[in-house]
């Protein structure tokens, strides 16, 4: 039986680089995409977009944690998005790469896009907008409210192809 290397990742290097790229695809051509109704109709069918673009978060969320686990690294600390602890009360902070994942990974509610304030802004193309950010909120411990963090997606994107790319 060969010895097993405790510092290598379980996951796949080289599909979690090319699910982070699905994912900046998935969210940059949406706009692209939604102008054709053909393919408008098959994004919103059963929220197949927002469902795909969920996934892929959820596990580039999941397949960093394991690399950070595995050894430090310098995009743990960097700052991807701003983080609300009393959710809308509290203060808002700066949310760290870590942190993100760790939003994703505890999610009760992954909003790709931009929600929408109210029915007269919903844009004609479709029901969200992308404008960059992902919004995840979280639950509340204790006493608390829900926890409310908008990551910087291409920011974390940028953190989570860093952080693969010392693996290759």
């Amino acid at each position: 039986m060969a010895e097993h290397d405790d510092d290598a990742p379980v996951i796949s290097v080289a599909a979690l680089r090319r699910d982070i790229y699905r994912l900046i695809v998935l969210l940059l051509a949406d706009e692209k995409v939604a102008e054709v109704a053909t393919f408008r109709d098959l994004a919103d069918s059963d929220s197949t977009h927002e469902s795909e673009v969920t996934r892929l978060l959820i596990w580039a969320a999941i397949a960093c944690r394991q690399l950070l686990d595995i050894k430090e690294h310098h995009t743990a600390e960097k700052t991807c998005g701003r983080f609300c602890r009393d959710y809308p009360r509290g203060r808002w902070g700066n949310l760290t790469f870590i942190a993100a994942c760790n939003a994703v990974i505890h999610a009760v509610e992954i909003l790709p896009y931009e929600p929408p304030k109210d029915d007269a802004e919903i844009p004609a193309r479709g029901r969200y907008s992308y404008n960059g950010t992902i919004t995840i909120r979280g639950r509340g411990r204790g006493n608390r409210l829900g926890t409310r963090a908008v990551v910087d997606f291409p920011r974390f994107a940028e953190c989570c192809a860093s952080l693969s790319g010392d693996y290759l």
